[in-house]
C-alpha cells in the first residue's frame, strides 16, 4: 500500500493534466485543485476498495475501529503530535507572506482546498495506513511495534509524490510523515482500536497550514492569492 497509493495518484494525476488543460495551463488557482484532485480521488478509490475486501469478509469499517471514539488518553495523544506539526508546519508561513491566522481561517479557495485536503486526508489515510493496515497486521500475529512501525514506515513511502521536490525535499517530508503516522498508529492502539481520535488529529494538521505550503511548492505562486 505504501507505494500502490502513490502510483494510484501518479496515474490520476496523469490522467487529470491528460484531459483538463486548466491543470498544467490554468490559473495557480486552478492548477491546484486539480492537482489535489488526483490524490482525493486515488485515496477515496483506495478506501472503496478496503469496504468491498471488508464485505467479503462480512465485516465493515466499524469492525476495524473506524466510527470508535476512543478514550481521553488516545485524544490527548493523537492531538499533541497533530499540535507539534501544526507548530512545525506554521513556522513556514511567514516566510511565504501568509498570516499565521490563514491557516485556521481560510477564505475562499484556500477554505475549499484545506476541506479537500483535511477530509481526504484525515478519513482515508486513517482507515488504511492505521484502521486497515494495522489490523491486517495483528490479524497476521504480528505484535503492536510491528502493527505500528511497518504501517508507520508505509504511510512515510506513500508520500511519494513529493519525490518532483528533490529527494532531500522528499526524505524531509516523508521521514516525519511516517514518524506521525506512528504516534497515530500508537494513539489507535491506545485508544482500543477506536479510530476517531487520529482522525481528528489529522484533519486538523492536514487542513491548516499544509493547503498553503503545498499550494506554494506546487505553483510558486508566493503568498499570493490563487485566482
Amino acid at each position: 500500500m505504501g507505494l500502490g497509493l502513490p502510483a494510484a495518484i501518479w496515474v490520476a494525476a496523469k490522467l487529470i493534466k491528460l484531459s483538463i488543460t486548466a491543470a498544467t495551463h490554468g490559473s495557480p488557482g486552478e492548477r491546484f485543485l486539480w492537482w489535489i484532485a488526483g490524490p482525493a480521488i486515488a485515496e477515496w478509490l483506495f478506501v472503496l476498495g478496503v469496504v468491498f475486501i471488508l464485505r467479503q469478509r462480512q465485516l465493515s469499517l466499524k469492525d476495524i475501529g473506524v466510527w470508535r471514539v476512543g478514550n481521553w488518553r488516545s485524544w490527548v495523544f493523537a492531538l499533541f503530535f497533530a499540535a507539534l506539526s501544526i507548530g512545525g508546519n506554521l513556522r513556514f508561513l511567514p516566510r511565504m507572506n501568509v498570516p499565521i491566522s490563514s491557516a485556521f481561517l481560510p477564505h475562499g479557495f484556500h477554505l475549499f482546498a484545506a476541506l479537500i485536503m483535511g477530509i481526504t486526508a484525515g478519513f482515508c489515510e486513517e482507515v488504511l495506513f492505521r484502521a486497515f493496515l494495522m489490523t491486517e497486521f495483528a490479524n497476521a500475529g504480528y505484535g503492536k511495534v510491528a502493527q505500528i512501525l511497518i504501517p508507520g514506515v508505509a504511510f512515510g513511502l506513500s508520500h511519494a509524490g513529493y519525490l518532483n521536490q528533490g529527494f532531500l525535499p522528499w526524505l524531509g517530508i516523508a521521514v516525519p510523515t511516517a514518524f506521525l503516522g506512528m504516534m497515530w498508529g500508537v494513539a489507535y492502539l491506545m485508544g482500543r482500536r477506536g479510530l476517531v481520535p487520529a482522525i481528528v488529529a489529522h484533519f486538523l494538521n492536514d487542513a491548516t497550514a499544509l493547503p498553503w505550503i503545498s499550494f506554494f511548492m506546487v505553483t510558486g505562486a508566493l503568498g499570493r492569492a490563487p485566482g
